[in-house]
């Protein structure tokens, strides 16, 4: 073959090959943002559990001093004695407590309804300590008083009573406190981005209402430390984040490190602030891009906020990069080839050890983890390894558990009427309702498909009819929005007991079983399987 052939076959190969690297290049790049997507989608879902979380937290201090005021006692049980701060002008508690404090900001009232009041506020400050326990974000708890008092968790220092005042200036508390009209059904709330009358971190706070009857007292407020939001958005991808509020406020790394409030719009970079006018118009988990810049935006479900994550294409060339590593080493060597390089050995050398690197790579990603990526339960081996430490516990201590096995109700029609994009929306969804009306301490689990498993420690079997029937009932409650389109869900659920007599295998093939009989009854149920047995099957959809 001639020198012209030979000249022309590789020129012909080189373009091939450029060819085939920018193919390729487009696919992966693709596939990188799809990673951002999946890890903003993931950090999102971390964030709004944990704020489900605090939302129960409230519930259960709302419902204790609800329940202490549907006592027929006339006065508290507490004598608070108050000393008079002239310098701050300012009533402080003389009591020994070392761990809160009572701070008037005006001199309190010896009627009964306040005392009685004072009273109900110690009674729930003696549950914070254990609160901050299980959320060590929370920077202060606090009892504010339409009386004029705060009973704040962790004392303050001496040199922070001057600012006690400035709580009762806060936005959502002149709201809450002194704007409502009429008690409502649902009052808990989530304040916007506000700075720490305390300190110099930024805050976002979440609250509830304590009511005598009809008559609005206090609220009882967990201020979250900005850390609460910020470590769970941590990723490999996302760069920046913007939490914003109703006000459109925003808490990001640029306002986290200047310790200020500012407006959403001037803390963005410039490239995305000349082209702010597309963020109005973006729809729950997509992505704009906007110039250099990636966003994704979510719409939290449990408080009023918008979330953008952001990432840069540098970003996503460095990630496209990294996981291409054994195509762009081939693609080198094959031009090297071409053009004849003497050191061939030294090149094979070298592919030989970026093969091995990404060998340990793939090795590395091919572990199982213990979480379903899509909903944030527990996949299959991470539930029954956390049954499995629950069966242990229950043998120690001879206690018995429950199992619940659910399935989703017609859960095709979703993927086929509205595309599998909407079928993820509704597993993700249907999660986050259950996992908020279950017990912190029960654990949740993907079992497969749309089937999922709940087992609830500590429960017997009535007990578990019970909850699942809430779950039932909440479910079909619920209605979804995906792009606008109403959706409702119904989902069939099994019951099962668990006991150290029983291995888990039995039990969730009982609870299955328990829960196809309620699909052959008519789907939307609660099925025991011990009713099975018995022929009365109970608890069926009225």
């Amino acid at each position: 073959m001639g020198k012209f052939w030979m000249k022309f076959l590789k020129s012909t190969a080189v373009i091939i090959l450029f060819i085939i690297f920018g193919v390729n290049y487009r696919f992966q790049m693709k596939e990188s943002i799809e990673k951002f997507k999946q890890q903003a989608d993931e950090n999102y879902y971390l964030m709004d559990k944990n704020i489900s979380a605090v939302d129960k937290l409230l519930n259960i201090l709302e419902s204790s001093g609800e329940t202490y005021y549907k006592k027929n006692a006339r006065v508290g049980n507490n004598n608070f004695n108050f000393k008079y701060h002239p310098k701050d002008d300012l009533y402080v508690s003389t009591d020994s407590n070392e761990e809160r404090m009572v701070v008037g900001v005006e001199r309190i009232s010896t009627r009964w309804s306040v005392k009685k009041e004072l009273d109900m506020s110690d009674v729930l400050a003696s549950s914070y300590k254990n609160i901050l326990g299980v959320m060590p974000d929370i920077a202060y708890i606090y009892y504010v008083s339409s009386n004029g008092f705060i009973n704040i968790f962790p004392k303050i220092s001496d040199d922070k009573y001057s600012s006690m005042k400035n709580i009762y200036k806060l936005d959502f508390v002149k709201k809450e406190l002194f704007s409502k009209k009429k008690r409502e059904e649902t009052e808990s709330f989530w304040s916007g981005v506000y700075k720490d009358p305390l300190g110099e971190d930024l805050l976002i706070s979440s609250g509830a209402p304590i009511y005598e009857g009809n008559t609005l007292k206090g609220l009882i407020t967990l201020g979250l430390k900005s850390d609460f939001f910020v470590k769970k958005i941590n990723s490999e991808l996302i760069t920046d984040f913007f939490i914003v509020d109703e006000d459109n406020n925003s808490l990001s790394t640029t306002n986290l490190k200047n310790k200020e409030v500012s407006k959403f719009y001037d803390s963005l970079p410039k490239k995305i602030y000349d082209k702010r006018y597309k963020l109005p118009d973006m729809k729950p988990s997509e992505i704009e891009k906007i110039g250099k810049y990636y966003i994704y935006y979510e719409q939290c479900n449990f408080a009023p906020w918008r979330i953008y994550y952001v990432t840069d294409t540098l970003k996503l060339h460095k990630e496209m990069l990294r996981s291409n590593v054994l195509f762009i080493s081939v693609w080198f060597m094959s031009l090297i080839f071409l053009y004849g390089v003497s050191k061939r050995k030294a090149v094979v050398e070298d592919s030989q050890q970026t093969i091995e690197k990404l060998q340990v790579m793939l090795r590395k990603s091919d572990r199982e983890v213990e979480k379903d990526f899509l909903t944030g339960a527990f996949n299959r081996k991470g539930f029954t390894k956390i049954a499995g430490l629950e069966l242990d516990r229950m043998k120690r201590y001879d206690i018995d558990a429950c199992i619940l096995m659910m399935d989703i109700d017609f859960f095709k029609k979703f993927n086929d009427t509205y595309g599998h994009a909407c079928g993820d929306f509704v597993l993700r969804s249907f999660v986050r309702v259950v996992t908020k009306n279950v017990r912190l301490s029960d654990i949740v689990g993907r079992w497969g498909g749309e089937e999922f498993l709940v087992l609830l420690p500590e429960t017997d079997y009535k007990g578990a009819l019970l909850a699942a029937e809430k779950i039932r009932k909440m479910v079909e409650r619920e209605v979804f929005y995906y792009h606008k389109q109403s959706l409702n869900i119904t989902v069939t659920i099994g019951v099962s007991n668990l006991n150290v007599r029983k291995p888990l295998e039995k039990a969730v093939a009982e609870a299955d079983a328990a829960m196809y009989r309620g699909k052959e009854d008519g789907r939307n149920r609660v099925v025991g399987f011990q009713d099975i047995r018995t022929k009365e099957v109970k608890w069926k959809n009225k």
